[in-house]
């Protein structure tokens, strides 16, 4: 049976946390390469990127809100300078507009990459027509350069966050890749160390290579009473099935299922059933690679 390596990160550290177990379990095989140290090492290096990474994330998060926090309070700002402007530039787009730096439209715009160059142009306006500035509301020159400069800064930290980020996205696979090679190295050092079918390879979590793929599923089983208390069951044989099970569980009275029988025949007698009782009864398949996943549940009322 084939033991395939996840490409899922919480998947593979399940896989290395088991193959870690059976490594200390099993030290006296010995393994020469892939030891529970080793493994336990990778295992950590793993885990430490990807908190780095999601440490990286928390932080990227916090620079884009002060980002668009700074963004809010510029287009405020530049909305607040718009309105006080059209007494004298006219309520509606001219070309006498241009030289604030709304163009075709005065739209205030939401993009960060679109406020910033906005801020720029207001205070190079302003700065060249003085009389445009209301001190009394903090519309001048100055007020647009230090929006301007706090803005920039803002989205200069985002992106040095987001390069900082990639890097630790990177960090975090080349982590995760190591760990996958370690377990399939260490599958490669049991195969040298175990036979195919001993049990100790489900010690390490890994199927026993020389086991069968697991059986199908069974499909619809067919529960008719014969009795009072008996009960008789069919069902079809699914691919790779060498036996099977059977659970019963009496509602009311069992918390699981009970296996009842292991027959090698696709039918069963349920025999000694409670009076008056539902019977709930499901069907497995089972070869030497385990068992294949259970039938739907059917439903006996007993007499």
């Amino acid at each position: 049976m084939k033991n395939e390596i996840s490409k899922s990160i919480p998947a593979l550290l399940t896989m290395a946390g088991l193959a870690s177990n059976g490594a200390g379990q099993y030290a006296a095989l010995p393994l020469l390469h892939n030891t529970q140290a080793n493994i336990n090492a990778d295992i950590n290096a793993l885990t430490d990127a990807i908190m780095a990474h999601g440490l990286g994330k928390d932080l990227m998060a916090i620079r884009r809100g002060d980002m668009q926090n700074k963004v809010h309070v510029s287009r405020g700002f530049l909305t607040l300078g718009r309105d006080n402007f059209k007494p004298v530039l006219g309520s509606e787009y001219n070309e006498g507009w241009d030289n604030t730096g709304l163009v075709g439209s005065l739209a205030i715009p939401r993009n960060e990459l679109e406020v910033l160059p906005l801020l720029h142009s207001y205070n190079q306006f302003m700065t060249a027509n003085p009389t445009f500035e209301v001190a009394s509301k903090d519309i001048t020159a100055d007020a647009a350069g230090a929006l301007h400069t706090q803005l920039e800064l803002a989205i200069g930290a985002v992106k040095l966050q987001d390069g900082v980020v990639s890097n630790l996205m990177v960090e975090r696979d080349v982590k995760a890749a190591n760990l996958r090679k370690r377990m399939s190295d260490l599958i490669a050092e049991l195969k040298m160390r175990l036979p195919g079918l001993d049990g100790r390879w489900k010690g390490f979590g890994f199927n026993p290579p020389d086991a069968q793929e697991t059986p199908d599923g069974i499909g619809a089983v067919t529960a008719v009473l014969i009795g009072p208390n008996t009960a008789a069951l069919k069902w079809a044989a699914p691919a790779r099935a060498e036996y099977y099970h059977v659970f019963k569980r009496v509602v009311g009275v069992d918390a699981e299922f009970i296996l009842v029988g292991s027959p090698a025949d696709l039918d069963f007698t349920l025999e000694n059933l409670p009076a008056n009782a539902h019977v709930e009864i499901v069907v497995s398949a089972v070869n030497n690679g385990g068992e294949g996943q259970r039938s739907g549940v059917v439903t006996l009322v007993t007499h």
